[in-house]
């Protein structure tokens, strides 16, 4: 007996809300399939299948002795190396996805003037987005480059683009980062916006990224989930 094709999203689009709100935290068990289809009013059989859908998407995961857990949703920054939230995303098998939240060509304030070292008020392209995995918030992520480096930026749709692979298409290519990663409390928009209690505890990771011949080609600013967000480092003495 064929299983209907909404139904299936259904059961599948249930999931994924369920995750967003954080109703199934990464690695919990999820309902029973007989639960779910009582939940539900829908058979065993479109559950099951809801359920292999939402996996084939990553979602959840299924195991013998557990039934189906939530997939780890943890961004892992690996030791030394500089890698953009699309190539991380893609090595931990989940799906980035973005959302433009703003994006303008402004003057620069006097901060972010010394920081890109740049003349007071040059003009940089502001860039906000929601950077999810698998549709799940991770950061709001705030990125200021200057408008001199990349002029071919106004006007490009950023919505499910890589920076990194983007800029590489114009001969640039990121070669290191100066990063700092702090706790900090969600303002309510953040919170709002990463699906958080107010005041929640973040990760807040600040960096500029430069070329080889130390050019500052960005100044960056991820605010993380607490429990979305891990970051490793070699320290030696």
């Amino acid at each position: 007996m064929a299983v209907t094709e909404p139904a299936v999203e259904r059961v599948k689009k249930r999931i994924r809300e369920g995750i967003v709100r954080g109703k199934y935290p990464s690695g919990s068990r999820l309902p029973s399939e007989r639960q779910f289809a009582l939940e539900t009013g829908l058979s065993r059989m479109t559950v099951r299948a809801g359920f292999q859908a939402a996996s084939d998407d990553g979602l959840i995961a299924p195991s013998p002795q557990r039934g189906w857990y939530v997939r780890d949703l943890v961004l892992r920054e690996p030791p030394s190396r500089l890698q953009s939230f699309t190539e991380m995303a893609h090595e931990l098998g989940f799906r980035p996805t973005s959302a433009i939240l703003d994006h303008r060509e402004r003057p620069a304030t006097l901060d972010e003037a010394h920081r890109l070292h740049l003349a007071p008020t040059a003009p940089v392209t502001a860039i906000r987005r929601l950077r999810g995995m698998d549709g799940r918030p991770v950061t709001v992520e705030d990125l200021v480059i200057p408008v001199a480096v990349a002029p071919w930026l106004t006007g490009v749709d950023l919505t499910d683009t890589s920076l990194y692979e983007l800029f590489s298409t114009h001969g640039i290519e990121f070669a290191y980062s100066r990063y700092t990663v702090q706790a900090q409390n969600a303002t309510e928009t953040l919170a709002t916006l990463l699906n958080l209690p107010p005041a929640a505890a973040i990760l807040v990771a600040t960096e500029i990224a430069y070329t080889q011949d130390t050019t500052p080609l960005l100044s960056g600013t991820n605010h993380y989930r607490g429990d979305a967000y891990q970051f490793t480092a070699d320290l030696t003495r």
